[in-house]
């Protein structure tokens, strides 16, 4: 059977609709009323329980997850502080929440008050046939809104089709997504999307395109700047530095459009912005992994491994003090402030030779000489390729990646969203190689640093030693699997799926043998 979960109009309250239900002389009604408490309704900062149709709710030290599209209730202690999902105890709950996110943490959208009533249908025999669960909630002294989900129960269909029916005969209306709750409490989504979709037209001149874009990000990037101050999860900093990079992107690869000089001067002022930020990204990703390093050594090497933790724990907290300082400090919110008024408007930034070319043109020819240049770089790519050539064809499908998202507006949605997949399958591995070749070169200064002394040196030195080991080996593994996954990206169907895309009339004329 469907799971029906359903919300009741403000003028329809759990006391009316029970005296409307025909349930006599086949069934009777079991009501259970909870008491009204204080309660908050919870989300990720980006939504992700509102975008899977999941609502969350925390009643005192208990955390109570409604999932709308499969009518179920879970429960389960809700936990001290507000730690990430990841690090919260496993239950019910956090099972779900695992299914959004496991590194952000959790954060208050609305107090509210609630009740909880749970109910049971049986029959003339004292038998249930159905249960269901009833939350009133309030928000404000006018707001109220009921919603509840009726759980079916094996052999006793007619029942539950029955208690359907008339829920939905005295007003109770279906609800499958967390909008219909938002709308009737009047909360208001946080309008928050690191990856927004953007309106470009073809025949717009690249520069007002290009400056969209460059507003766009930036102004994601600053909504982050709060979560990262508070060090409420480290998803704010990555998303932060995300939009930041992006934008320097679209400056370095956006040849022509603006002025040379001033778009120097910009790639440098973000440049040095981000820098800011790069002892604390990098100290939040070795603690993220920490429960995979553990689980590549030997239990002989964990207590190293602990001690390696500790030290850069401590070390966390000086750079987090020095991020929270930057970005609260006047230079750094009257530098934003300046970008965001140059990127505003196009007439802000002097413009460049292609500054007038259609966004179309401009985004065809760069997409397509992008994907030249990983095709030519990744075809010699063998056993025995340097890992800087590995590196450099890396950045090439990071920028090739960046230019197809940012300009995917103008292009068929479906068709450049395949080739976007099949590119991510690539990037993935070659992310993974130079992940794994960058811990090793960490570790290395980590074994000629004064992070531990005497017998604890001893013990540091055997875990990195093992864990260095553990990482050349799947820094192996990664290369392999990008030479198998470049086959298929320079393969005779996507190179024709670019051409068909990207190939401009002008292009057609030049050398194109790499897209034969």
């Amino acid at each position: 059977m469907e799971p029906f979960v359903y919300f009741l109009p403000s003028t329809l309250s759990l006391r009316k609709l029970r005296q409307h239900l025909p349930l006599e002389p086949h069934y009777q009604v079991i009501l259970e009323q909870g008491e009204m408490q204080g309660a908050e309704l919870l989300d990720t900062f980006d939504n992700g329980l509102f975008q899977a149709a999941r609502l969350l709710f925390q009643v005192d030290r208990q955390l109570l997850l409604l999932d709308l599209q499969t009518g179920q209730l879970f429960e389960q202690a809700a936990p001290a502080g507000r730690p990430a999902i990841g690090d919260m105890a496993k239950g019910p709950v956090v099972d779900m929440l695992l299914e959004v996110s496991r590194l952000r943490s959790l954060l208050p959208v609305v107090g509210i008050r609630m009740r909880r009533d749970e109910g049971r249908v049986l029959d003339d025999e004292g038998k249930t046939l159905v249960r269901f669960y009833h939350l009133t909630i309030g928000r404000g002294r006018r707001k109220f809104m009921g919603m509840g989900c009726a759980q079916y129960l094996r052999g006793y269909s007619e029942a539950y089709s029955d208690l359907w029916q008339w829920l939905e005969n005295c007003g109770a209306m279906a609800c499958q997504n967390a909008g219909d709750i938002y709308s009737g409490l009047g909360i208001a989504l946080r309008q928050y999307c690191v990856k927004p979709e953007l309106e470009l037209l073809p025949q717009t001149p690249v520069k007002e395109s290009v400056t969209a874009i460059l507003g766009t990000f930036l102004k994601i990037g600053r909504q982050n700047e709060q979560g990262v101050i508070a060090d409420i999860d480290t998803e704010f900093l990555h998303d932060y530095r995300v939009c930041f990079r992006k934008v320097r992107s679209v400056l370095s690869l956006c040849t022509g459009v603006f002025d040379a000089k001033d778009s120097a001067r910009l790639k440098e002022h973000l440049a040095a912005i981000m820098r800011t930020t790069n002892g604390l990204r990098d100290l939040d990703v070795y603690l993220l992994n920490r429960a995979e390093y553990y689980r590549l050594v030997p239990p002989s090497a964990h207590a190293g491994l602990q001690i390696l933790f500790d030290s850069f724990a401590q070390k966390r907290k000086g750079e987090q003090k020095k991020v929270s300082s930057a970005m609260q400090s006047k230079g750094y919110l009257r530098s934003m402030e300046n970008l965001e008024k140059i990127f505003a408007v196009s007439d802000n930034i002097k413009s460049g030779p292609q500054a007038e070319v259609s966004s179309l043109t401009f985004a065809r020819r760069l997409i397509l000489k992008r994907y030249r240049k990983v095709c030519k770089t990744g075809r010699d790519l063998d056993e025995t390729t340097p890992d800087q050539v590995i590196h450099q064809l890396r950045i090439h499908c990071k920028k090739l990646r960046y230019l197809m998202e940012f300009f995917a507006p103008l292009f068929p949605s479906g068709e450049i969203k395949k080739l976007i997949r099949s590119l991510k399958l690539l990037q993935d591995n070659l992310g993974n190689f130079n992940d794994y070749s960058v811990q090793q070169q960490f570790l290395e200064k980590m074994l000629a640093s004064d992070i531990a002394s005497g017998t604890k040196a001893m013990v540091v030195a055997h875990s990195i030693g093992a864990l260095t080991a553990m990482l050349h080996q799947l820094q192996g593994h990664e290369r392999k699997q990008i030479i198998e996954n470049l086959a298929g990206f320079d393969s005779l169907d996507i190179r024709d799926s670019f051409k068909e895309l990207f190939l401009t009339e002008e292009g057609a004329d030049e050398d194109n043998s790499l897209l034969q």
